[in-house]
């Protein structure tokens, strides 16, 4: 039987990266399974928790590792979040896909913080900043932010650690400003600046419609917290 190797997009490609060096991964809400079947094909890591709170999405994960013939490998659960795992099962988690208000209900349910692993990857599709704020306000540090373009998209990755209190915020980055990440804008990321003008287009075309408004309150300081961070650039 030819083996079948798995292509991933630019944005799970990053999370791959980030997760390299683990010995078990818990790969929540892991869909169809690609990025659980990549992190074997690699040799990331030695074995995968896949759970997703679909059964017929983790069928479809199930034929895809069965496929590439390392189901001894993984095991498969049915589950919300991080309450199929046991504590200190994995070493790393990841989340990917989802909204960052979901990441933190997730995180925040674990008995034990990250049940025990000691680093966990995201990639929130949308409320960067409600992620972002958990981890600041929780203690976690940031040790990789990345930005990446997937088929005309950026999106943001990072990959965070438990930590003892509050990161220091990089001098210039402005104060109470989660959307973009710190550790991004402290490295140079390339595509810091075109993030920064696609979110700030955003923000502006949303102010139209929010004149007298609490959201107009909202829209203004993220819109000169993203002027800052591009005159600083």
């Amino acid at each position: 039987m030819t083996k079948r190797y798995i292509h991933l997009t630019p944005r799970l490609s990053a999370a791959l990266e980030m997760l390299e060096g683990s010995r078990c991964v818990a790969d929540i809400g892991c869909d169809h399974g690609r990025l659980t079947a990549a992190l074997l094909q690699k040799q990331i890591c030695e074995r995968v928790v896949a759970s997703d709170i679909s059964e017929p999405s983790l069928q479809k994960a199930k034929q895809l590792i069965r496929l590439i013939g390392m189901a001894d490998r993984v095991s498969f659960r049915v589950g919300d979040g991080c309450s199929v795992l046991h504590p200190y099962e994995c070493d790393a988690i990841v989340l990917l896909g989802m909204g960052g208000t979901l990441m933190c209900r997730i995180l925040e349910a674990c008995t034990v913080p990250l049940a025990g692993a000691q680093s966990v990857v995201l990639q929130p599709m949308r409320a960067q900043d409600d992620i972002r704020r958990y981890l600041y306000e929780n203690g976690f540090r940031i040790q990789a932010d990345r930005i990446v373009s997937d088929h005309g998209r950026l999106y943001q990755v990072l990959k965070a650690i438990p930590g003892t209190g509050r990161e220091s915020l990089p001098e210039g980055f402005p104060e109470d400003f989660f959307d973009i990440g710190y550790r991004s804008f402290a490295e140079h990321d390339e595509l810091l600046p075109d993030l920064c003008l696609q979110q700030l287009s955003c923000h502006e075309i949303m102010l139209g419609t929010a004149a007298g408004t609490e959201g107009e309150t909202v829209l203004m300081k993220k819109i000169a917290a993203l002027k800052q961070i591009l005159q600083k650039l």
